[in-house]
């Protein structure tokens, strides 16, 4: 809590580590996308030490669209149902609306199809001079979403 008796915003930091523990979501649902893609394709084969799946063209292009599809409902029905991704959990963090409530359905959607311009150029540079430049600490999602990342 600040002075206020508002919950605190969070900085960079503490969302980074919160981002990089969510990223072995991200890992684990890229690793379903490409083996559901893979098996509906047959470009899926066993082999003496597992299994391997090797994409190309479109196929590659369906299971890239439905790993982004996946990371996006993962952040989005999780911020808007508990208010908090595993990461941001484990970080001691949740995302609000503006008015320190847990977010809508369309609030969550709204900043997370966010996230991928956020991510530009590479590894969130949009993202973090938006929220070091906000007085409240917002990305654009944030921003557009009209939500804060506060501490728990």
């Amino acid at each position: 809590m600040n002075d206020t008796g508002s919950p605190k915003e969070c900085g960079v930091g503490i969302r980074g580590i919160a981002m990089a523990i969510d990223s072995i979501v991200w890992l684990l649902l890229f690793v379903l996308a490409v083996s559901v893609v893979g098996a509906l394709t047959g470009q899926m084969e066993s082999t003496a030490t597992g299994v391997d799946t090797s994409l190309e063209g479109t196929p590659a292009a369906i299971g890239l669209v439905l790993w982004l599809g996946l990371a996006t409902g993962y952040h989005t029905l999780m911020e808007w149902r508990f208010g908090k991704t595993v990461g941001k959990y484990l970080v001691g963090i949740r995302v609000t609306s503006d008015g320190w409530s847990t977010p809508t359905l369309r609030a969550s959607l709204v900043r997370n199809l966010l996230r991928l311009v956020d991510w530009l150029p590479l590894f969130y540079l949009v993202g973090i001079v938006a929220l070091v430049r906000s007085g409240r600490k917002k990305r654009l999602g944030d921003r557009v979403g009209h939500t804060v990342v506060v501490r728990t």
